[in-house]
């Protein structure tokens, strides 16, 4: 990691699921039993052994009534949408965007450090991980909530980085 460098916005992952689970009481296997996954996949995740798809965050989300958005990358707020996350679309919405930019599969896969064929395969509905979306949205400056799960604003709001600027005497009055 460069020093200075934001982390990912997928590495506060584990903390959210399991304060979403607890916010939820709901035990793990109880989570998996929701979700029709496998007992370990909530201990997994929890405990930072595995990155999950877009498609377990989904499932995840659903399950525990929270937004697939901020589960995964920590954008909008906890609490889950009338509509339930699914991840139906992503190939599209990120077909579309590529195309938007003007750039060929291969140029975005070097951007985002992927192989043209994963990204082929994302474009054409192959699931994928989050890491992998996080990469391709920051390649295309979107925000990968609404390319993994159409939740949110394509873009995302310019960061401010530092204090607010401050207010001359002037423009108080």
């Amino acid at each position: 990691m460069v020093r200075g460098s934001p982390n990912p916005r997928y590495f506060g992952l584990p903390e959210r699921l399991k304060k979403a689970r607890k916010h939820a009481r709901v035990s793990r296997t109880a989570l998996a039993e929701r979700v029709g996954g496998d007992q370990t996949t909530a201990l997994d995740i929890e405990t930072g052994g595995r990155l999950p798809t877009v498609g377990t965050v989904a499932r995840l989300a659903n399950g525990l009534g929270v937004s697939a958005g901020w589960l995964a990358f920590a954008l909008g707020e906890m609490g889950g949408s009338a509509q339930e996350a699914a991840c139906d679309g992503m190939g599209a919405r990120l077909q579309a965007v590529r195309i938007a930019h003007g750039l060929s599969k291969a140029a975005l896969a070097r951007l985002a450090g992927l192989s043209p064929t994963a990204l082929a395969n994302i474009e054409r509905g192959a699931q994928s991980g989050i890491e992998v979306i996080a990469a391709l949205a920051k390649a295309l400056s979107i925000s990968p909530a609404w390319l993994a799960f159409n939740e949110g604003p394509q873009l995302l709001p310019a960061s401010r980085r530092g204090r607010p600027p401050t207010q001359s005497p002037a423009d108080a009055r």
